[in-house]
């Protein structure tokens, strides 16, 4: 592993950014963090006695940031020098926040559409588990219809398109339908992470008609799951026979291709400071290594260290190229 490392190193140090361009979409949100920091049944307790006594208030922390997969992985790839459109709807209020947060960023904010609601997620930090409130905006509602000529242009020339969140998104197999079929007539690679589906009316239905409209008619070039999606979707093995399919776990990360290899990489030795947008930071590092045309092993690696510099940022930070290969040279895999 240290020589793909060594590997690694060497087609960063020689990486060309400025000519590439990323469409993402659809979901941006407001993340609320409240670190309560302590188990799920000390909460419970407090809950309930505050309940008993007809109300009060609870003590901890609290920090608002961007959120939401799309948002996320904007971010990620601005900070590895990648113009990235983000195709998003929200309400003037989201496009303010928008604004602030990508100040001096090259994500480019032109195509969001205000005429939305903002859509925000609460998460609670308990010792063991994080607990997620969300209210997912206008996200929920984000179909093909949405999609505008300026969205089209912007896809057609893009290098590659990425759509996070089908699971929160109600017309979300409409939206991939329509942008991953302009997509491949353009030549656009496609990139697709449906994220959690549990909170979908009929999911085991929905997952059949996602499966049927756009996964065996081979519109996804890669498909980014964890180990709780990966059992709804199917095995790998099942997987490959239509798209690329990657797995990000705790412990490795794998691609089995659809031309029947196979490659799987150990993750980073970090003591983690966050987990939530772990995956959104694995999933940029994924399509930097397939624009700058890696082997799977690099592409794994490169995934893997993005995730992991990320998780272990004190501020939350994403890697420049610059900063990620000093992270390679210094930070050991797990054995």
């Amino acid at each position: 592993m240290e020589n793909l490392k060594i590997e690694l190193i060497k087609k960063l140090k020689t990486a060309q950014t400025k000519k590439l361009k990323v469409v993402v979409m659809p979901h941006f949100c407001i993340d609320s963090f409240i670190n309560y920091n302590k188990s799920f049944t000390s909460l419970s307790k407090n809950l309930k006695k505050i309940k008993n006594q007809g109300g009060g208030n609870i003590r901890a922390g609290h920090n608002m940031v961007r959120g939401g997969k799309a948002a996320n992985v904007a971010a990620a790839l601005s900070s590895l020098g990648i113009k990235t459109y983000l195709i998003s709807k929200t309400n003037k209020q989201g496009l303010s926040l928008l604004k602030e947060f990508f100040k001096n960023s090259l994500v480019n904010l032109s195509l969001i559409k205000t005429d939305g609601s903002l859509a925000i997620t609460t998460a609670i930090e308990l010792k063991e588990t994080n607990i997620m409130i969300s209210d997912p905006g206008s996200t929920v509602n984000f179909g093909g219809n949405i999609i505008e000529p300026k969205d089209e242009k912007a896809i057609k020339s893009s290098d590659l398109v990425y759509i996070s969140d089908w699971g929160l998104n109600d017309k979300g197999t409409e939206l991939a339908k329509k942008v991953f079929t302009l997509a491949k007539k353009n030549n656009t690679k496609t990139f697709f992470d449906p994220g959690d589906s549990s909170s979908k009316k009929n999911e085991r239905d929905e997952i059949k008609k996602l499966t049927k409209n756009i996964l065996n008619k081979k519109l996804v070039d890669f498909l980014s799951v964890n180990e709780g999606e990966i059992k709804k979707f199917g095995d790998l093995n099942n997987l490959k026979k239509t798209t690329n399919a990657q797995l990000h776990t705790s412990k490795y990360s794998k691609i089995i291709s659809t031309n029947n290899s196979s490659s799987q990489v150990p993750v980073f030795n970090i003591k983690p400071k966050r987990f939530t947008g772990a995956g959104d930071s694995w999933n940029s590092g994924n399509i930097f290594g397939e624009l700058l045309d890696l082997d799977n092993s690099l592409k794994l690696l490169l995934s893997n260290a993005i995730a992991a510099y990320y998780m272990s940022s004190p501020d939350g930070n994403h890697p420049t190229i610059k900063e990620l290969v000093t992270f390679l040279q210094k930070t050991k895999l797990k054995k």
